[in-house]
């Protein structure tokens, strides 16, 4: 089941969601540049990739990919 329906990266690494149920989710990612999972998100022009298959959010082509469940993590969590 698809859960994303479209993909928008934002300045200062926020990620605006679509989800197909009509809601909007924006997740804030800069927090979580320091860390391992996240680093490489760090570089913009990679962070600007961003795209969804409908299940996940992926970046580089397939590079990196997190689930809709990591990233409401973010929104809810920090």
């Amino acid at each position: 089941m698809n859960y994303i329906k479209a993909v928008l990266p934002m300045k200062d690494y926020r990620l605006f969601m679509e989800m197909e149920s009509g809601s909007i989710v924006i997740a804030d990612l800069s927090g979580k540049l320091c860390t391992m999972k996240y680093a490489e998100l760090a570089d913009e022009a990679f962070f600007k990739t961003a795209t969804t298959d409908g299940d996940y959010v992926v970046w580089g082509g397939g590079r990196l990919r997190l689930t809709v469940n990591e990233l409401m993590e973010v929104v809810l969590l920090g």
